[in-house]
């Protein structure tokens, strides 16, 4: 039988606004972080900008207080209205990075888009976070399917990709823009079960 569209209204769905892992802390944004925000995009700008420059800032925007606190603002509302799910990930009590789950609640299917600041990459804090929320898409929010993608160029998100398990499906030509104006392929994943994520140190609430 053929999986049906779920009539669902996403204000009653109970999202997780605190999730730990045995390193990180993943929060729902506040705007009393823009300082660290702002910090952390300032310092990580030339690294994110190849792949992210379609939503966001110019150098100066993104290094501004101000600037930051309205973006809180705009994520904090989205989170509200289950719109979108974004979260930001500690360590220690710094901020370290960002993770989101973009939701279509009639499908159960969630896209899946991350990045770690600069100083903090390579150090595992990426798969701890992306491994964290698989499980509470499936867990916490019946999740039949989780998806993510990178320009092709990207081979730190592929590297993850792969190691979490997520399954290539649909490569594309031409689907991204870097910032020069190349096009380059756009590689698509998907997951439909967190079964070999698990592990106890995830909780959420």
């Amino acid at each position: 039988m053929l999986p049906k569209a779920r009539l669902i209204d996403p204000l009653s769905i109970s999202v997780p606004e605190r999730v730990q892992t045995k390193h990180l802390h993943i929060l729902k944004p506040t705007e009393n972080t823009a300082v660290q925000l702002a910090k952390a995009r300032a310092e990580s700008f030339e690294e994110l900008l190849p792949w992210f420059h379609e939503v966001m800032g110019d150098r100066d925007q993104e290094a501004s207080q101000s600037w930051q606190t309205t973006q809180l603002a705009e994520q904090i509302r989205l989170f509200d209205l289950r719109e979108w799910l974004p979260f930001s990930i500690f360590h220690d009590g710094k901020f370290i990075g960002f993770i989101e789950l973009l939701p279509i609640w009639r499908r159960g299917q969630f896209r899946l888009t991350y990045w770690i600041r600069s100083q903090w990459a390579q150090r595992g804090y990426g798969s701890e976070a992306v491994s964290a929320m698989v499980v509470v898409a499936f867990d916490a929010l019946s999740a039949r399917l989780v998806t993510n993608g990178h320009a092709e160029p990207n081979e730190g998100s592929a590297r993850l990709a792969r190691k979490l398990g997520f399954k290539e499906f649909a490569r594309t030509p031409l689907a991204c823009e870097l910032p020069d104006g190349s096009l380059v392929s756009g590689v698509a994943y998907a997951l439909q079960n967190a079964d070999h994520l698990r592990v106890p140190e995830v909780r959420w609430s």
